[in-house]
């Protein structure tokens, strides 16, 4: 017997599966193929999966030293996989992938990757390539070498990753650190449509971006930074500031951190769509949560979280460091990456869970959220 469903609710039901069942189930029927290749369908999967923390996943990066036969210098070979980010234990099934070799072989700086909607954005050195693993295709990008030569020198390149809904286009923005110390940043921005970057007005004058890569949310690059001002004569910095790019109309806009939530260590997150700003503050870990009002960040909700060294067992000789959150799980447990090992906190019992996964090597570096997803380009990918 077969069950006549119509298209909204077999649209409905498919939206909720992952990327590897709706390829499988393109060849079911031609009408569920339409359905997935709609690019109406692509966009309620990739809001449903972004949103939902339970359907994305961690991406886990280990490398190794190997000699070169070829070259007077070590390199780096990597292994890239990913695993379940909701219900990550010590027994959790890590999926290996397979980026182009090209890009993994040839490189002896770490990778820096951003997310948007299931694209992977991967920058070795000077080669950047955005990267969709769950359908296994890619797309090089054009090196910004013309625009880089206009300048005399730079420290380092902050990248960031977003999608641009007002021109259905992906965008890189590469901000060059000129000079932190004396904030002096230009910024490029590139789009995957006209394949072409293109210089934009700089970060605003008088604030030090930190050397964060950028997160994007809701067609917005977000950075921390701070802001000048006069102590005793001198200049400082002490005010601490999100300045968010609006893509859209290549617009900057800063909103000050309010003091109770200034502190040390302070970054910020994507996680499931919204944005998240983690601090120490005395004697508590904060978790502060945003919402976007128009054109600024509103704090909505903030989480105070004890230290938690005395629930982990820290001792003298044991450096610990909470630097890097992974994810905000279902059950409002924290998840964090330290030392090769991660750590749980359960809220409710203020208890914390160290654990390694049997299937990573212990130096895996845990990097981003991602969620798997159909995200194509508007161009060929290669």
């Amino acid at each position: 017997m077969s069950l006549n469903l119509g298209d909204d609710v077999i649209t409905c039901i498919l939206s909720k599966l992952p990327v590897e069942s709706l390829q499988r189930f393109k060849i079911v029927q031609k009408s569920w193929c339409s359905i997935i290749n709609d690019p109406n369908f692509i966009k309620l999967h990739i809001d449903d999966s972004s949103s939902d923390i339970n359907r994305q996943k961690i991406l886990l990066i280990s490398s190794k030293i190997t000699p070169s036969p070829c070259l007077g210098y070590n390199m780096l070979a990597f292994n890239i996989g990913s695993t379940c980010a909701s219900s990550l234990s010590i027994n959790s099934k890590v999926v290996s992938l397979n980026p182009p070799n090209y890009f993994m072989s040839r490189d002896i700086s770490y990778p820096l990757v951003s997310s948007c909607h299931g694209l992977l954005c991967m920058v070795y050195s000077f080669t950047i390539f955005i990267w969709n693993p769950a359908i296994r295709k890619y797309k090089t990008v054009q090196k910004p070498d013309r625009y880089v030569s206009m300048l005399y020198g730079y420290e380092s390149t902050l990248y960031g990753f977003v999608y641009d809904s007002s021109c259905d286009d992906y965008k890189i923005i590469a901000t060059f650190v000129i000079n932190a110390k004396d904030s002096h940043y230009i910024v490029g921005i590139y789009s995957v449509n006209n394949e072409s970057w293109k210089k934009i007005d700089p970060v605003p004058s008088g604030y030090r971006l930190f050397d964060q890569n950028p997160v994007s949310l809701d067609g917005t690059i977000n950075m921390m930074a701070t802001r000048s001002g006069q102590e005793n004569g001198d200049r400082v910095f002490n005010k601490f500031v999100i300045i968010s790019l609006f893509v859209a109309d290549e617009k900057f806009v800063v909103t000050p951190v309010p003091l109770q939530y200034c502190g040390s260590r302070m970054k910020l997150y994507n996680f499931a769509n919204r944005l998240y700003l983690s601090v120490f503050v005395e004697m508590e870990f904060l978790v502060c949560s945003l919402e976007k009002d128009g054109e600024r960040w509103t704090w909505t909700n903030v989480m105070k979280i004890p230290t938690l060294s005395s629930f982990v067992g820290i001792g003298e000789n044991k450096k610990w460091y909470l630097d890097d959150i992974i994810c905000l799980k279902e059950n409002e447990n924290i998840l964090w990456r330290e030392n090769g090992d991660f750590l749980e906190y359960n809220v409710r019992k203020q208890e914390v869970n160290e654990f390694t996964l049997n299937q990573i090597s212990p130096a895996t570096d845990s990097s981003i959220l991602f969620a798997g997803s159909l995200a194509n380009l508007r161009i060929p990918w290669d």
